[in-house]
């Protein structure tokens, strides 16, 4: 009998749903065995810090100031590891550049560097509350109004008469992206689009019958995600592409509607991209290919330490260290836990649970010395939907080379109904990947 593991986390834990939390490990398709969960890259730390942090928004760009990494961290400007100068403001961090430089906002005055920190002037001295570019143009968001200003191709100067107002509703806009050569502008109530016209004095005009019924949760909450964009809705639902689109969960949507703060950025893992929800207290990712999601945790937190993204490189929300994937499997040098559940519902009746069979890869850790020269799987299991659970029992995954080792836990007793809930957690540095789980296989062959 095989048992369904969770692909995705999470559902609603109400109504006696049992949870299936996927932690730090992803829904893969495989050719040869169908959907199979990865576990996620170890963090590491690049050596190359942004003052004490937190790490705010980060930029890389080839072709902007020679392809090298700024950010905000700690509300200062940092070029690589260098700060420039101190950022004015208190709300979500932009960042946009082309070959004239970088602008930079927090919510207050719009900064700019080109190797030098300046502060931009801006009409009647407004506070920018977004910074983007497309075209060529950089465009800001004016702070509390439906209106942006955008500057000539290739300039950095705004003028009092070069601005626009998303106005097929009257809405306040809220954050803003560049999507192919089109203008994605954010309100309280409505998702607006303004192509590029390629006409120098009227840059930007809006798509005529072509407006969401649907506003953005709050300024930071837009990403793009493939060929399109995703945000998270001022309903808390997440959406990709349009407001119908709907990608999260009740369960999800009911914890993004409980958290003060909300994130959402994108990132590449062997070529998968993923979607980063980042609330008070957690972090979901949804994976564009497989359509499942995962809960990211970092060593000793609840939540993922990183919170932006640039051209592979994270920012610590907790400390000004940039980080990337490392090629082990530890964080930051201590453990990477990754956790998966299985289970069946049983409506009558009674099941004996005599073996239970894990379909991994044994005989892969990395260490021929030391403490995981053997390392384990720990498995523990509830007859109640996770209401109550037995402790943790462990299995070996084999010694370098042990490829044939099967990976089983014996002698589990009776299952009924409601049904039987299985665990698994690894926190030895090792690969590890789940395929399957059977109850009771039958073993043939030689």
């Amino acid at each position: 009998m095989k048992l369904q593991f969770g692909l995705s986390s999470y559902e609603r834990a109400e109504g006696d749903l049992a949870a299936l939390p996927v932690v730090n490990m992803y829904a893969e398709q495989t050719s040869s065995e169908g959907v199979v969960l990865q576990s996620r890259p170890g963090l590491s730390d690049r050596g190359l810090d942004m003052g004490n942090g937190p790490v705010e928004a980060l930029f890389k760009r080839d072709g902007v100031l020679l392809g090298e990494l700024h950010g905000v961290s700690g509300g200062e400007f940092y070029s690589a590891s260098t700060s420039v100068g101190v950022v004015t403001g208190t709300g979500p961090v932009s960042i946009a550049g082309n070959e004239t430089g970088i602008l930079v906002c927090a919510g207050d005055d719009l900064h700019s560097y080109d190797g030098a920190f300046a502060t931009v002037a801006l009409p009647d001295d407004f506070d920018c509350l977004k910074v983007i570019e497309l075209s060529s143009r950089f465009i800001a968001i004016r702070k509390g109004s439906g209106r942006f200003y955008f500057t000539p191709p290739l300039g950095q100067t705004f003028d009092a008469l070069d601005f626009a107002t998303a106005e097929s509703e009257a809405d306040e806009l809220l954050d803003a992206l560049p999507i192919d050569d089109q203008l994605v502008l954010f309100g309280k109530e409505t998702v607006e689009f303004w192509p590029n016209t390629g006409n120098a004095n009227i840059p930007f005009t809006p798509l005529q019958g072509r407006v969401y019924e649907r506003g953005i949760k709050a300024t930071g909450c837009a990403s793009p995600i493939g060929s399109s964009f995703a945000w998270i809705t001022d309903q808390n639902t997440v959406c990709i592409q349009d407001e119908n689109n709907i990608i999260s969960n009740a369960g999800l949507e009911e914890r993004i509607a409980a958290s003060a703060t909300a994130r959402l950025f994108n990132f590449f893992i062997d070529g998968a991209e993923f979607l980063c929800v980042r609330i008070d207290n957690e972090t979901q990712v949804y994976n564009l290919r497989t359509g499942a999601w995962s809960r990211f945790t970092s060593k000793g937190q609840d939540n993922f330490l990183p919170q932006c993204h640039a051209a592979r490189i994270f920012g610590s929300a907790v400390d000004g260290k940039t980080l990337e994937f490392g090629t082990d499997k530890q964080d930051l040098g201590g453990v990477l836990e990754r956790r998966f559940r299985a289970g069946m519902a049983i409506d009558g009746g009674g099941v004996t649970i005599n073996r239970l069979s894990v379909r991994t890869n044994p005989g892969n850790t990395p260490f021929l010395t030391g403490d995981y020269t053997d390392p384990t799987l720990e498995m523990r299991y509830s007859r109640d939907a996770g209401n109550t659970w037995t402790d943790w029992d462990a299995a070996q995954l084999g010694t370098q080379g042990s490829y044939r080792d099967r990976v089983e836990f014996r002698g589990l007793g009776m299952a009924s109904q409601p049904g039987f809930l299985v665990e698994f957690r690894v926190t030895d540095p090792v690969p590890f990947r789940a395929s399957s789980i059977f109850v009771n296989e039958q073993y043939g062959g030689r």
